[in-house]
């Protein structure tokens, strides 16, 4: 009997540190651009952003470290707050925005005559070493003209951690947008003529 109480407190005692001792998850997201005040006029061009499209190793709540050249680990306890390529993609929209002030940026389906950018992101994650990638491809459609380009940056993070990751793959995605703006640009001439 007495044996009997003795393990069925060790049980209860275990039970109880179990979940005293759960697992915090924290979550992410990345950040936040401030958006254009001024909307550009009505006769404006318009660029119409695809849906950005991610790898599917990055489809997923789990932020993602790389730990040697072939193995990645998804975390656990660091999640993002939302679906990566949904913040990718209103970060992407407000930055060309912000870029572009003489065009209509949009991710509604306009008609015809718009161009089009597409991105796919192969790598959104961090390394062990502290570093941060970001690099996939991008295709420009305007007619009967395309343009594709790749796209590839590795930033130091300034600090160990989680947060500087994020932090730092923010700053990545603002980069690659700023590439995907001159992009835009030097198309532009072309296609105004």
């Amino acid at each position: 009997m007495k044996a009997g109480l003795f393990l069925s407190g060790i049980t209860a005692l275990t039970l109880l540190a179990a979940c005293s001792s759960s697992v915090e998850l924290r979550y992410y997201q990345l950040p936040q651009t401030a958006m254009v005040t001024a909307p550009p006029a009505a006769s404006a061009p318009v660029l119409y952003v695809e849906p950005v499209m991610v790898a599917s190793f990055l489809n997923t709540n789990a932020l993602i470290l790389q730990t040697s050249a072939v193995e990645l680990h998804k975390t656990t306890q660091h999640q993002w707050a939302e679906a990566l390529d949904q913040q990718l993609q209103r970060a992407l929209v407000n930055g060309l925005q912000q870029a572009l002030p003489a065009y209509r940026v949009t991710s509604q389906q306009p008609g015809s005559d718009a161009m089009r950018l597409l991105v796919q992101v192969e790598q959104f994650h961090g390394q062990q070493q502290g570093i941060a990638l970001v690099s996939g491809r991008f295709h420009l459609l305007k007619g009967d003209k395309v343009q594709s380009q790749s796209f590839q940056l590795q930033l130091p993070q300034p600090q160990e951690g989680y947060p500087a990751l994020v932090d730092t793959l923010g700053q990545g995605w603002q980069q690659a947008i700023t590439q995907f703006a001159a992009a835009v640009s030097s198309m532009a001439p072309a296609t105004n003529s």
